[in-house]
């Protein structure tokens, strides 16, 4: 809304800023010289009701899908086209070992499939709304996922479901023109190899179906088990099964698995991080992973993370991963690239974070005891336990000292796989200091290359320092949730921390994102401002008057 004139926010929020204690002093391991080390806390997002998944309409009719009318079935995949998946995926990311883990394969619709009357079946509801209805099936898939390249449903929504056994897994609500507002988005996954499509309200919609993801790895482990095909070692181990003190339990909640649209059209699995900010008033979803995992924006749009892939308690039951709540979509904050950086990728998630959720401490300092938590080969959360390397061992690739760190794998004491790329490396605090690049043999040790249970302590994992990430992302960690505003501070640099706030409502506006709050400095802020983002507004010490 726009502001002619001076217009009175009496907002009874009142910000402090919590001050961070001196950090410690440690011994950098590269160069044996004092380093200030940067850390911070774990942290949970608070356990807030949230609102029930909707219904879907079509449920209660029985004649809203029909093989013949309007249930799209495409031809099951064949041997070559699986081939020709595999030979893809191994040019993307045939430079890491072990690299993320092909989780399925993109498939172009026979024909761009487009909702109207010859392709989907249409009902009059009570309430006045039109009630459409189409399927998308592509056989023998453990999940899909659907590209929608035109869409714009106007005053309506849609919904999207499919069945695992009795239980109907729902994604959306998608309103307007889809989350990333282009009318062009990837949906969330769903199990099997049918998808349920309804679109509700009183205009015509234009929604179109270009391609899906087809998952043919992982998804399918029965519970308390592993996947059929590509499936863990043996020798991963539960990190329910560890106290406290050995496996921190919020270090353990804050890691996810995550599955994206590679640049290369390829659909890897790799892992990543929730990880905690600075900022006392607010949560931003900050999430860490590997630059070889995810680079672009374009990638992140179709980012698709879930949470608590785990047992229920130690060798417990584990839950179907496309019955678990999900974020979709992020914005690319920072990267550093594999060769001549750390290979690391910092997001801030779309979507609003589940309650209950760690949120992993962190720290630039460089501890000899480490245990890394991750998703093998697609496959529910594990840890291994490591003890520091020190230089690089002869590894095929040797990333600077200064920005990876080496570990060997103990005996007996699990193991990272495909899929693991980009999992968070913790002190025995649960601090995260680095993210998984790979794996590599030890030439005088290994030199036939076997990765396996046996073989792993002679393997050394590669970590991305977080003492490198740190000051690529220290303004994003010390903002959180909340930009700061403060009219008397008139000298750039203006970043919206609390040390260097904007000077105006305009700036921070700008800057914002949706779900973000602005904390303003009480007094008169004379702009015009055009609130068009979902922002809260909070007032700091006093009144706040916007307007001219």
């Amino acid at each position: 809304m726009g502001h002619s004139q001076a217009t009175r926010l009496m907002l009874c929020a009142v910000l402090t800023t919590t001050a961070v204690a001196a950090p410690p002093m440690a011994v950098d391991p590269e160069t044996g010289e004092a380093a200030q080390v940067r850390e911070a806390p774990p942290s949970r997002v608070p356990d807030t009701p949230r609102s029930p998944r909707p219904t879907p309409r079509s449920i209660a009719r029985a004649d809203a899908f029909r093989a013949d009318v309007n249930v799209h079935a495409m031809d099951a995949v064949s041997n070559e086209e699986r081939d020709a998946a595999d030979a893809s995926f191994a040019a993307e990311f045939g430079h890491v070992r072990p690299g993320p883990m092909r989780a399925g394969m993109v498939r172009p619709m026979p024909e761009v499939l487009v909702m109207d009357d010859t392709t989907s079946q249409a009902f009059a509801e009570e309430d006045g709304q039109t009630l459409r209805t189409m399927a998308v099936r592509s056989p023998g898939a453990n999940a899909v996922r659907i590209h929608f390249t035109q869409f714009d449903v106007g005053d309506g929504s849609v919904l999207l479901y499919a069945y695992a056994g009795d239980e109907c897994v729902v994604r959306g609500p998608y309103s307007g023109r889809g989350p990333l507002k282009t009318g062009d988005f990837w949906s969330g996954s769903l199990p099997g190899d049918t998808v349920y499509v309804e679109v509700v309200g009183t205009e015509d919609p234009i929604v179109e179906v270009s391609e899906v993801v087809h998952f043919d790895r992982g998804f399918a482990q029965p519970t308390g088990g592993d996947p059929p095909e590509g499936g863990p070692l043996p020798c991963h181990l539960d990190p329910l099964c560890y106290v406290a003190s050995t496996v921190d339990p919020i270090a353990r909640d804050a890691v996810g698995i995550l599955t994206d649209i590679s640049m290369g059209g390829n659909v890897p699995f790799c892992s990543g991080t929730l990880l905690n900010d600075l900022d006392p008033d607010g949560i931003a979803p900050l999430f860490l992973t590997a630059y070889h995992c995810m680079s672009t924006q374009a990638e992140a749009n179709t980012l698709e993370v879930f949470w608590l892939f785990q047992t229920d308690e130690c060798d417990g039951n584990v839950p179907l991963l496309t019955t678990l709540t999900s974020n979709l979509g992020a914005t690319l904050l920072e990267t550093n690239p594999t060769s001549g950086g750390n290979d690391m990728c910092f997001l801030r998630l779309n979507t609003e974070l589940p309650g209950g959720l760690g949120l992993a401490g962190w720290t630039t300092a460089h501890p000899n005891d480490a245990y890394g938590i991750h998703h093998p080969a697609g496959s529910w959360k594990r840890v291994h336990f490591m003890d520091a390397e020190g230089a690089c061992p002869g590894c095929e690739f040797c990333g600077d000292g200064t920005d990876y760190d080496y570990y060997q794998f103990l005996p007996g004491m699990g193991v990272s796989e495909p899929g693991s790329s980009g999992s968070g490396i913790f002190n025995t605090s649960g601090q995260l200091f680095g993210q998984l690049f790979g794996t590599c043999c030890v030439i005088s040790d290994c030199a036939d290359g076997v990765f396996d249970c046996v073989e792993a302590p002679e393997f050394d994992a590669q970590y991305g320092e977080f003492e490198t990430t740190y000051p690529m992302v220290q303004t994003w960690l010390e903002i959180g949730g909340t930009i700061r505003v403060d009219h008397a501070n008139t000298t750039p640099p203006w970043q919206g921390t609390p040390a260097n706030p904007f000077p105006t409502v305009g700036l921070g506006h700008s800057f914002a994102w949706d779900g973000s709050q602005i904390s303003i400095k009480a007094g008169s802020y004379n702009e015009t401002l055009t609130l068009n983002k979902e922002v809260r507004l909070l007032a700091d010490g006093g009144t706040v008057a916007i307007g001219q």
